[in-house]
């Protein structure tokens, strides 16, 4: 699976003005017979509690939307059974657009291969609008552990076999699939330590209980510059630009290693397209705009350039295939 292409060394560059005009054209009424959008506060809503990456880059998204669309976008926060709880919401929602879907790739591509019991399909009963941005991933340790690159952790592995552990915000999500496939790619067997979130899977990794966090780089990289963590690398083709003096996979010897979680706008199905068409112009000129790049960039937090539905269906169909077969084969399941 080719990985999302993220800005690192060229900003976005703002559109020209005709491009402008095609896309304020996308936020004027919508075609004859069709009831003008939106006419009420959007409710934007995640599956996870406030504070985190999704919760972040929900807001930043809302506050830049609504001067475009002219209504509130309120953030709606339903954490919980690995947001399928704020999915199923989404999915009963009329489809009118003023419910939308803001979630990290993996809500959509591990959750329904590692719960086959759900009572609804994303592929089916959500549509895109668009990518929205990208954390990457990475892969640290603790200082007492003798690494400072992948390497070094594979060899250190296989001296030691099951004896190192590396620790996940839970099971299925993208930190853990992250560290399995380093497993698979490095020949190793680190034990899986599942937590109920980023934030206390670090705090374990930093009192020593567990020597190896996969997890998103800006959970991480603060420890990082002080030394309580060494990052080793983050999990794809391109290094970060909020760390740029951090190798990729690929530089540290594991090309194939690429993990990433992306950021999806979504609303429920049978959303009129023209609905869908006014939020694309609009979240596209969100998404042109360096002040809203320099705000994902705070929060460690990639812009995407690779944008809009169709992109946004390609990328879930492609992280559909990427993961199966290693949730498959590591009998990850999640109740």
């Amino acid at each position: 699976m080719k990985s999302i292409r993220m800005h690192t060394r060229r900003p976005l560059l703002a559109a020209p003005l005709a491009a402008l005009t095609v896309l304020l054209a996308g936020l004027a009424p919508l075609a004859h017979g069709q009831e003008r959008y939106p006419t009420k506060p959007i409710r934007m809503v995640i599956g996870f509690a406030a504070g985190g990456p999704t919760d972040v880059v929900a807001r930043k998204l809302a506050q830049r939307l609504e001067p475009l669309l002219g209504q509130t976008v309120i953030v709606d926060n339903k954490p919980g059974a690995a947001t399928t709880i704020a999915t199923a919401e989404v999915v009963r929602a009329q489809p009118d657009g003023h419910t939308l879907y803001l979630t990290g790739s993996a809500a959509l591509t591990i959750t329904p291969l590692s719960i086959p019991s759900l009572s609804f399909d994303v592929s089916r009963d959500l549509v895109p609008v668009g990518l929205v941005a990208a954390e990457r991933f990475a892969i640290a340790v603790h200082p007492s552990v003798r690494a400072r690159t992948l390497r070094e952790l594979a060899a250190l592995a296989k001296a030691n076999p099951g004896k190192i552990s590396f620790a996940s915000s839970g099971t299925g999500n993208i930190g853990h699939l992250t560290g399995e496939m380093f497993n698979k790619l490095a020949g190793t067997d680190l034990t899986h330590v599942p937590y109920k979130g980023a934030a206390p899977a670090m705090q374990d990794v930093l009192a020593g209980h567990v020597g190896v966090l996969t997890a998103g780089l800006g959970t991480m990289y603060e420890q990082h510059k002080q030394g309580k963590l060494f990052v080793l690398a983050v999990t794809d083709r391109e290094r970060s630009s909020t760390a740029p003096e951090i190798p990729t996979s690929a530089d540290a010897g594991f090309p194939a290693l690429v993990a990433n979680s992306v950021f999806v706008l979504l609303a429920p199905a049978k959303t009129p397209a023209g609905v869908v068409a006014t939020l694309d112009g609009a979240l596209r000129r969100v998404l042109a705009s360096p002040e809203f790049q320099a705000d994902l960039r705070q929060a460690a937090v990639e812009p995407v350039t690779d944008i809009g539905a169709d992109a946004a269906k390609r990328f879930i169909d492609g992280e559909l295939k990427k993961w199966a077969d290693l949730v498959q084969a590591n009998n990850i399941q999640m109740r």
